[in-house]
This record gives structure tokens, C-alpha cells and sequence, in this order.
């Protein structure tokens, strides 16, 4: 019987009021305190939207993140983000960040990930992938000797501490290798990262790699040979058929769109995953997004959150 689980990781849209609160901080209108309410009053609500769900981990919704690199980027010493990149093909941007010297960690956790209040067992962690992060930076480095540094000194030692407190999922966001793709040498270094983080964890965490924003098809015997525990795949660009049969990992459906308002039906939702899981045969399924769900409004960033539960419950009665 194939394990079930529901759990949104990434971004999650931030209310106007911690925008406002933010906003009025930088004018000197409102005060820190005020936007630490706004951003636990957010957390608040989206404890609530995942419990109403029924969803079966925990997320954060990275709602204190910048972007996906700044707090690590910032726990480094030697490292730096000052210019803007657009976030793929988004109406988005992000600080890429910049390596000054030799990166090393200054303590065990970003300060945004060491406050767990709030924050209800079981819990996932996002973090970016080792090939994302090293392709995102801006560097004079070998991009594959980045990677290595950056898994060994950066998110080896993140992931560890996650482990240790309570994260049983650290999902890995992937999107550069779905839409940009990846050379034939740089698989190799990709599998030694994601060994050292899997080493990192001992196997007290599941690794999921999240591949998304392309159509990962032509690679997915590769993307499953990896020493991960679930392969992420965005079945808004990618056609089941194309990603074979009897897979020894598990997979990660990316089932619902986070860059579309419409909001899906359960049972056409449900009847997809199904569908996916009986072809693909993986030993276990976690459903989600197939991204983020910060580029839609809140109102309907809640909805697609219901609807995910709705539907998980009837994949599992079905797969049961």
C-alpha cells in the first residue's frame, strides 16, 4: 500500500497586513512590534488553513523569508545579495546571492528558522536545492565546486539541526534544472551534494527533490536514480506517461497550479493523482502545488490549500 501525504511547501502569500506593517516600519510609521504581530497573526491563520485541510505536515510559508536564498545567504559571513533577478519567468525577483570568500556557517540556524512557535508537529523545511542555489549565485567559482561547497558548509549543516528539531520532510526546491536543464557532467556532482546531504540527515528526515516551472520527462530515469526519497515532478508541464513505471522512489505530485487563480475541482484533482500513482507505482505519494503559492492572493492561496486536503483524502481512500 503506497504512503500518502498531503503538504504544501515554499512561499506562502503574505496578508496586507504584514505588508502594510513592513511598509509603515521602513516610513518610521509602525514599529517592529507591530510587525512581528502581523507576521504571527499569518502564521496564525496558516496553521489554521493546514489544519482545516487535514493536511499531514506542517510549512511555515517561508512567510519571514525574503526569498528562497537571503537567511542562508545571510548566516554567511562571506557571502552577499544585492542584485535583483527576476524569479524565472515571474513577476517576481530575488537577491542573487554573491560569494566573497570561503563560505562557511556562523552558527547552526538562520535566525528565521530557529523560532519553532507556532509551528505544530510534523513539520517540513524548504530549502533550496544544492544545484539551484549554485547556479542562482553570482560567482567567478566552478559552479559544481560551489555546489559542493555550498552543501557542505551551508545546507548540510541546516538540515541536520531541521532533523533534530522536529522536521521529518526537508523538501528541496529545484526549479533550475526543470527550466533551464542540466549538462551531462554536472549529474554526477548533483548525486554527490544530495549524498552529503542525505549523510548529513542520517535518515531522520525525508529528502524530497522538487523539480518544477519545465517539463522534466526526458530525464526522469536520472532524477530517480538520485539519493533522494521523493522526486518532485510540476504535472502542469509534465505528462505522466512520460516518466515510466515501478519507481523505487517516491513522488512528489505537483498537482494543483500555483501560478493560476482557478481553483481545481477535488475530484478531477484526485482522480489525476490516482491515476499518477498507479502508473508510476512509487512507494510513497506526497501531494501539493506544483510550486509556490505566493504569486496568487491569499483568498485563493487558502482555497487551493482546502482543496489540496479535499483531495488527498480521497486519494487515500482510493489507494487504501
Amino acid at each position: 500500500m503506497v504512503r500518502v501525504a498531503a503538504y504544501q511547501p515554499g512561499i506562502y502569500p503574505r496578508s496586507e497586513g504584514v505588508v502594510a506593517a513592513t511598509r509603515g516600519l521602513e516610513r518610521g510609521r509602525t514599529s517592529a512590534e507591530d510587525v512581528a504581530s502581523a507576521f504571527r497573526a499569518d502564521l496564525s491563520e496558516l496553521v489554521a488553513v493546514q489544519r482545516q485541510a487535514g493536511l499531514d505536515l506542517f510549512s511555515d510559508g517561508l512567510l519571514r523569508w525574503q526569498d528562497h536564498f537571503r537567511p542562508l545567504v545571510e548566516c554567511s559571513p562571506e557571502m552577499d545579495a544585492r542584485t535583483l533577478v527576476r524569479w524565472f519567468d515571474n513577476n517576481a525577483f530575488f537577491r542573487a546571492p554573491e560569494v566573497t570568500g570561503s563560505i562557511s556557517l556562523a552558527g547552526s540556524l538562520p535566525a528565521v528558522l530557529q523560532d519553532l512557535d507556532g509551528i505544530p508537529e510534523p513539520r517540513v523545511a524548504t530549502l533550496p536545492s544544492p544545484y539551484l542555489f549554485s547556479r542562482a549565485a553570482h560567482t567567478d567559482l566552478d559552479r559544481n565546486a560551489l555546489m559542493m561547497d555550498l552543501t557542505r558548509e551551508i545546507l548540510a549543516p541546516v538540515a541536520r539541526a531541521l532533523a533534530g528539531r522536529g522536521y521529518t520532510v526537508i523538501h528541496l526546491q529545484e526549479p533550475w534544472l526543470a527550466y533551464f536543464g542540466i549538462d551531462g557532467e554536472d549529474w554526477d556532482d548533483l548525486e554527490k551534494a544530495l549524498s552529503e546531504l542525505h549523510d548529513a540527515i542520517g535518515g531522520t528526515a525525508d529528502i524530497v527533490l522538487h523539480t518544477y516551472y519545465g517539463d522534466v520527462g526526458a530525464v526522469a530515469d536520472r532524477l530517480c536514480s538520485l539519493p533522494v526519497d521523493a522526486v518532485g515532478i510540476d504535472f502542469v508541464q509534465t505528462d505522466v506517461d512520460e516518466l515510466g513505471s515501478n519507481w523505487e522512489v517516491g513522488l512528489f505530485a505537483g498537482i494543483l497550479d500555483g501560478r493560476t487563480s482557478p481553483v481545481e475541482s477535488a475530484e478531477g484533482t484526485a482522480e489525476f493523482a490516482v491515476r499518477a500513482a498507479e502508473a508510476l507505482q512509487p512507494p510513497a505519494l506526497f501531494l501539493s502545488a506544483n510550486c509556490d503559492l505566493e504569486f496568487l492572493p491569499q483568498e485563493i492561496a487558502r482555497r487551493k490549500l482546502l482543496r489540496l486536503g479535499e483531495a488527498a483524502g480521497i486519494v487515500k481512500e482510493r489507494l487504501r
